[in-house]
């Protein structure tokens, strides 16, 4: 690993050597090395491409002399067929009255075989022309025999066979040439008209097959199946080389080919009796026929050697024109890049010379470095600031000039901004050569290319060290000093109280703490603005400072509050006078300019170790007990009262635990029948809230719900109770069962903004729950508070269908206009006056007197904590018939609600009475 890492060490250093040696060469030669790949480049470009374009402007000259081959070779291969066809019919037949067309065929073919001869001897020959040149050479050679197959055919000594043998095989050889030359052009549209030209050639040679064909059934009177499916074959193949040629050619010949298709061979194929129908044909209109339709074809192979020849020349003329202008341009481009190459050097050294002189003279260090960190380039500033030389850096990362007073966020922090917002500045400490500490004010930006990636890093610093050191003096004091009042800040005064606490936690003193606040301050700078306001707190703190002790601390909060720090107090009673003592000396008249203002302060104090708790807690609770005093009226002192936090800690504790209880499925209904005692009907049940415990068992409702009530996870409870509710209603409808149920709602869930949006959510997930099988229970203390919001509330509840009940009536405060406000529909009687009405007056009174409210208001009456039958009987004699309690049923889970409804059973001694 060791000798990997020396190597790489070894590699930059050459690599660093070299590009010291590159920067010393003279700029010109720097600049001539820089272009001299490019000027090379276009030299090799242009020569290439001149080069590139004279081979094609040769290949498409000697595609004009093989056009011109091929044309000669295509009329000599039109000829040769119709010699052939005429020869094989002759022989085959032995009718002479068509020796005078064969002897005119002859003439022809010699005439045409005269001119190919000429074309070949008239055409250089050439790598391009060679191979067509020696291909048709060959053909002619062949034909050389020709004269003594005529003289065969003349004697009537060769066969059909051996003619067509003959002619097809030079036929062949010569379509053959043909078709090289298309696969062989490198101009695709020239390929493809090539190749079209040789299709009709094929064209040519089926339709001379055809016209031997059935000429031979013509003169002979009759045809067999072999030359049938020979005529069936070659039709086919007319199809198929027509479909071609129309893909390879712009030639429009389609009105000129489509008569290609004879109507007499179409019934020839079309038969079952081909016999027959040769007695209605002459051979010679046949093969009239047949030549002029080989005719047609000709002449669009002649438009089509025309328009081959056009495009070759066309192809030609435009390789020359480009050749020449690339043989003049060229040379003038390249003369006028080096032209601007020598603008560009001469404006680039001006520049040059100009960044340099700044580089080199500036005063202030300049670092250059690659995206990775490693510096190019440091100016002589950077020697005279760092004591490092040029050449002990270069490669090196900045980072062995930090001075370790920066930690790592520090410098993690400056190196995301820079990387984010290109550009940092900052003041930082580093260390020279020589080991001393200096300040730089520092500026770094991020260079970066058009695809926004970072190239270099190019830092900027001067040395600060003597304005920093006399700045940090000035940074430190406003650090931890309140900046109007001179008066150390929560930063100081939480640091000296931490320490007052490690010294009294040792001795075992008393450290009290206090908060100082002026009442109605605000009013102040309402009146006579802020500036007044100002010089008020200005004055307050010269006030303090003047009363405390020389080992006590005073601050500055925010605004108008302070923190007072009193240390070695000996009894709560010996600090009261102390703070009684600075509040009447704060208290007293305040003069600012022509203004007078009388003002009180209040005071939150806590003590240690009474208040056995850290630094920040002590500040936070006697900031609770000013805020207290505040609520008391103003102008007093408060002390801390742990008793009161102890309770505080307990409730967020159970609160805690309750959340737990919620997401853990340890809550529970349970379920108290409500029934008419009268009829013995059970009218419904009461929803009551219990807590399995895991480690406590079953929790009584005493124990946790009358401490949350007033604290807002009661709404959250009180949702769950609401849905848990509603959905034991659903099953026990899905059952067959009716059973309205009563849910209890606090005041701060009645009163919650949110409360009708929850219910009716709720509603909307049961579709089959009416709301009239939802009650809701509340106490009459609960409406109380908010009489107008509350009853808008139950209105717009009787509204939606939910039937409404007071429960606990009695026990409040409400006067009887609550009861005309409130939209109820019954009143529930508490079970503290039901427990005692037949033993105590009063509590029967107090029935009796219910009773006549309900009957007065129009509100139903239901009877809590019945436990025996003669208070069931006495109630219904009074008129209240409805009732629940241990009497009826003791509160059961969901699970014993039916089986209790079917063993139900009404005390004998209820039923039957009537309500006095």
């Amino acid at each position: 690993m060791y000798n990997a890492y020396r190597d790489e060490q070894r590699r930059t250093s050459i690599s660093y050597r070299a590009l010291e040696l590159f920067d010393k060469l003279p700029l010109s030669y720097r600049f001539a090395a820089a272009l001299l790949l490019p000027i090379i480049a276009v030299i090799w470009m242009s020569g290439s491409n001149i080069l590139d374009l004279r081979q094609s402007a040769n290949r498409l000259d000697a595609l004009n002399d093989n056009i011109t081959l091929v044309t000669a070779a295509g009329q000599l291969v039109g000829t040769l067929q119709r010699e052939r066809g005429l020869s094989v019919l002759i022989t085959d037949t032995g009718t002479e009255r068509l020796r005078s067309r064969l002897v005119q065929s002859r003439e022809r073919t010699n005439q045409q075989l005269i001119n190919l001869k000429q074309k070949l001897g008239s055409v250089d020959i050439t790598s391009e022309t060679k191979a067509l040149h020696q291909g048709l050479k060959l053909a002619t050679d062949a034909l050389g025999q020709l004269p003594v197959m005529r003289e065969r055919v003349d004697n009537e000594q060769a066969t059909p066979d051996e003619i067509l043998q003959f002619y097809t095989a030079i036929i062949r050889q010569t379509n053959s040439q043909l078709n090289e030359l298309a696969r062989d052009l490198s101009i695709v549209s020239l390929s493809r008209e090539v190749n079209a030209y040789f299709i009709l050639n094929r064209l040519r040679e089926l339709l001379g097959q055809e016209r031997v064909i059935v000429g031979k059934g013509l003169l002979n009177g009759k045809m067999s199946h072999e030359d049938i499916r020979q005529l069936a074959y070659n039709a086919g193949r007319q199809r198929s080389l027509l479909i071609g040629f129309e893909s390879q050619t712009t030639v429009e010949p389609s009105g000129e080919l489509s008569a290609l298709t004879t109507e007499f061979r179409q019934k020839l194929l079309a038969t079952r009796t081909p016999n027959e129908l040769l007695q209605g044909m002459d051979a010679d209109v046949w093969i009239a026929q047949q030549t002029q339709l080989i005719a047609t074809v000709q002449d669009v192979e002649q438009r089509l050697i025309t328009s081959i020849k056009e495009t070759a020349t066309s192809s030609y003329e435009s390789s020359l024109n480009e050749l020449w202008r690339y043989v003049i341009i060229s040379p003038l481009v390249l003369l006028t890049a080096l032209f601007l190459s020598w603008l560009i050097l001469r404006y680039v050294r001006r520049q040059i010379m100009l960044a340099d002189s700044v580089f080199q003279y500036t005063q202030d260090r300049i670092t250059i470095t690659d995206a990775d960190g490693r510096i190019l380039d440091v100016n002589p500033a950077f020697t005279r600031i760092t004591g490092y030389k040029k050449r002990e850096v270069l490669g090196k990362n900045p980072r062995f000039l930090k001075s370790g007073r920066q930690g790592k966020s520090f410098y993690r922090s400056m190196f995301q901004q820079l990387i984010k917002d290109g550009f940092w500045q900052g003041e930082l400490w580093n260390r020279r050569k020589n080991g001393e500490f200096y300040a730089e004010l520092a500026s770094m930006s991020a260079i970066k290319n058009k695809r926004g990636e970072v190239q270099n890093f190019v830092g900027i610093s001067s040395d600060v060290t003597e304005r920093a050191f006399a700045h940090k003096e000035e940074l430190e004091f406003r650090t931890y000093h309140d900046a109007l009042t001179g008066l150390p800040n929560i930063l100081l005064v939480r640091d000296r109280l931490e320490h007052a606490l490690s010294i009294a936690g040792r001795k075992g003193d008393m450290v009290v703490v206090a908060s100082i606040d002026v009442d109605n301050f605000k009013n102040i700078n309402a009146q006579f603005g802020h500036a007044v306001g100002d010089k008020v707190i200005e004055q307050l703190a010269r006030r303090l400072n003047a009363t405390i002790r020389d080992g006590d601390t005073v601050g500055r909060l925010s605004g108008d509050e302070f923190l007072l720090v009193i240390e070695g107090g000996e009894s709560e009673l010996q600090v009261n006078e102390v703070l009684e003592r600075i509040k009447s000396e704060l208290s007293e008249t305040i003069t600012v300019g022509s203004y007078t203002m009388d003002i009180t302060v209040s005071m939150g104090v806590t003590a240690y170790p009474q208040d056995n708790n850290d630094a920040d807690t002590l500040i936070r609770h006697s900031s609770q007990s000013l805020h207290q005093s505040k609520r008391n009226g103003r102008d007093r002192i408060t002390w801390f009262d742990t008793h009161r936090e102890q309770e505080q800690a307990k409730l967020t504790e159970l609160i805690k635990r309750m959340e737990l209880a919620v997401s853990h499925d340890e809550l529970e209904l349970f379920y108290q029948p409500k029934v008419n005692m009268e009829t013995c009907e059970v009218i419904g049940v009461e929803a009551l809230l219990r807590w399995r415990d895991p480690e406590r068992g079953l929790v009584p409702p005493g124990d946790f719900l009358p401490f949350i009530e007033e604290h807002p996870f009661s709404i959250t409870i009180g949702n769950w109770v609401l849905n848990e509710a509603l959905k034991q209603v659903s099953e026990w409808r899905s059952q067959g069962v009716e059973l309205p149920v009563s849910v209890n709602i606090n005041a701060l869930q009645l009163l919650d903004n949110q409360f009708l949006d929850s219910v009716s959510t709720h509603l909307s997930h049961y579709t089959n729950v009416s709301p009239k099988y939802l009650e809701i229970e509340v106490l009459e203390s609960a409406a109380i508070g908010e009489i107008h919001k509350a009853a808008d509330v139950l209105a717009k509840c009787k509204k939606m269908g939910i039937p409404v009940s007071l429960d606990d009536f009695g026990t409040g405060y409400a006067a009887l206009d609550y009861l005309k406000r409130l939209p109820a529909q019954t009143l529930k009687i508490d079970q503290s006056f039901v427990r005692d009405m037949l033993t105590d007056e009063g509590d029967l009174a107090i029935v009796k007197g219910i009773i006549g409210l309900a009957k007065a208001f129009r509100f139903e009456v239901i009877a809590e904590g019945v436990e025996t039958e003669p208070q069931g009987k006495t109630l219904v004699e009074l008129g209240c018939v409805l009732g629940q309690g241990y009497g009826i049923a003791k509160p059961m889970p969901a699970n014993e609600v039916l089986p209790w409804l079917k063993n139900w059973k009404c005390p004998e001694g209820w039923g039957g009475y009537e309500s006095l």
